[in-house]
This record gives structure tokens, sequence and C-alpha cells, in this order.
């Protein structure tokens, strides 16, 4: 990675815990011990290298995606909400290794990139997101459920709003 990019990843980092609110105390304290507020402030600044281990810390602690902070800002954009499903990343991550899942997390990848539905541990896609699923199961030679509503059911990873 370059400089400018190392640079970016510590500008976003501080960019989504400041958009928290958050102090770096406050952030240490979220942290229950895992990274001082010493410490995530030398990332944020430069002067501590960081590990991808530690990155992935970090994106937990602030439960944001680690493709928000790699991804380059203009890549980000924001999305529509109406008219979505909304999914639990971190149980679709849980789920076994599949055709089925991998292909939704590439479709997943994708929209993050597109759209930068990227706050936190959910991701909404909207209806014309879930038709075009529907036709990667549906004509896919590796997926053995062609149904993506048949599978998803099953799964347990969609939330709904209250």
């Amino acid at each position: 990675m370059s400089a400018h990019e190392l640079q970016e990843i510590r500008r976003r980092i501080r960019e989504v815990r400041l958009s928290l609110g958050w102090s770096l105390a406050d952030f240490e304290t979220r942290a229950a011990g895992a990274i001082t507020a010493v410490a995530l402030g030398s990332y944020e600044r430069g002067s501590r290298t960081l590990s991808i281990t530690k990155l992935l810390v970090i994106c937990d602690i602030l439960r944001v995606s680690l493709i928000h902070i790699l991804a380059p800002q203009n890549d980000l954009i924001t999305a529509n909400p109406s008219d979505r499903h909304i999914y639990d990343l971190r149980a679709l991550q849980e789920l076994p290794q599949s055709a089925e899942k991998e292909h939704l997390v590439a479709y997943i990848q994708h929209i993050i990139r597109e759209r930068g539905d990227w706050r936190g541990a959910v991701l909404s896609l909207r209806k014309n997101d879930v038709e075009n699923l529907r036709r990667i199961f549906s004509v896919s030679q590796d997926i053995k459920v062609h149904s993506y509503v048949e599978w998803l059911e099953k799964q347990e990873i969609t939330l709904q709003k209250n």
C-alpha cells in the first residue's frame, strides 16, 4: 500500500470514530482493553504501524465494515433507503461455506462499493437488488438451492425494522 492509501485508512478510522461522537477515551472504554486510547491515537496519526489484525479489531469496536475503511471515499455514495431488505452481515459471515453464501457475499461486497451502505453490521438491499439475487440463484450452475428467497428464509440473517 502506498503512503497516501495508509493515510486515507487512518483518516477514515478517525472519521468513523468522530461520526459516532466518540473521544479516544470513549473508544478505549468500548474497546474493553483491546486497544488503548493512546494506541488508537497513534494509529490515526500514523506514528504507529497498523496491522491488519488491529484494523479488524478497530472495525469491530467501531461497528463498521472493513470495506468502508479500505474503500476509497469517492467509491462510496449514499444508498436510497426505500423498499429494502436488511441483512445481518455478522450472521452472514458465520454461515457455513456454500456456493449460495459465496454468491451473496460477492453481491453484497459489490453493493457496499457501489453505494457505501456500510455503517455497521447490517446491510440494506433494495427490491431490485433482491430481484437480481433471485436471478443469480436461478441460473447459477454451482448453487444447489435455486430459489434465493427459499435459501434466505433458512439462514436467519434477515432483520426487520420495528
